[in-house]
């Protein structure tokens, strides 16, 4: 249940932009990993921690973005868990996000590739992620992926849904769909948050959902902008 709650390091965006932006755009909070790279040269942190009623288990996680250029990012994140807090390393990451189209485009795709060291099982993981707008408020983000092992056999398939409305300049909300299919995974989940833009580097979040019982999660993103061209 861990692994898809937190799969791709857990996260939307409602801003639709692949370059630097005045403004941050970020994965969290929410299963979606957003269409946006970070931009050439811009550092960014999403770290967050949840929380799982069914089992009382807190599940910290962080993850790491920097972009190359406009179009390309390489990232990488953990996801720590156990009985005892944080006492487990249940995911490590080595990644890199590709924007396939323009980055002026109003509709937008990317590819996500990621490698898990620190499953207990290793695979890989290949995301397709594709995030366009209704209006300039309402915008949604897919994403279709796919998770196989070092054998080359498929563990999963995954899939989000995320629908998410910009109240204003600093707040937005979403709600959205995800989970696996494939090898029996068949899953529907559902979770819905809130975020609140402090400054154009950092934004806090919250989040609440259902995944074989409730879960709920808060964290921040905190971004570092080396150069604006």
């Amino acid at each position: 249940m861990k692994k898809i709650v937190f799969l791709c390091f857990v996260l939307f965006s409602i801003t639709v932009k692949a370059q630097f932006t005045e403004s941050l755009a970020s994965d969290r909070p929410g299963q979606a990993l957003s269409v946006n790279t970070v931009g050439k040269n811009v550092f960014q942190n999403q770290t967050g921690i949840d929380f799982f009623e069914n089992n009382s288990l807190y599940v910290p996680s962080s993850f790491f973005r920097f972009g190359l250029s406009e179009k390309l990012e390489l990232n990488s994140g953990f996801i720590l868990s156990g009985e005892n807090f944080a006492s487990d390393l249940a995911s490590f990451t080595i990644g890199a996000r590709y924007l396939l189209s323009n980055v002026d485009s109003n509709s937008k795709s990317s590819l996500q590739l990621s490698y898990d060291f620190g499953a207990d099982a290793k695979n890989t993981q290949l995301t397709y992620i594709f995030g366009s707008s209704f209006t300039d408020k309402l915008s949604y983000t897919a994403n279709l992926g796919i998770n196989v092992n070092d054998d080359f056999n498929t563990n999963n398939a995954l899939y989000v849904f995320n629908m998410a409305y910009s109240l204003n300049t600093k707040m937005g909300v979403f709600v959205e769909t995800f989970g696996t299919f494939l090898n029996n995974t068949d899953q529907i989940n559902f979770d819905a948050g809130y975020y609140y833009l402090i400054n154009t580097n950092f934004q806090l979040d919250a989040l609440i959902g259902e995944n074989d019982g409730l879960f709920v999660g808060a964290g921040f993103t905190w971004r570092v902008p080396f150069n604006k061209k």
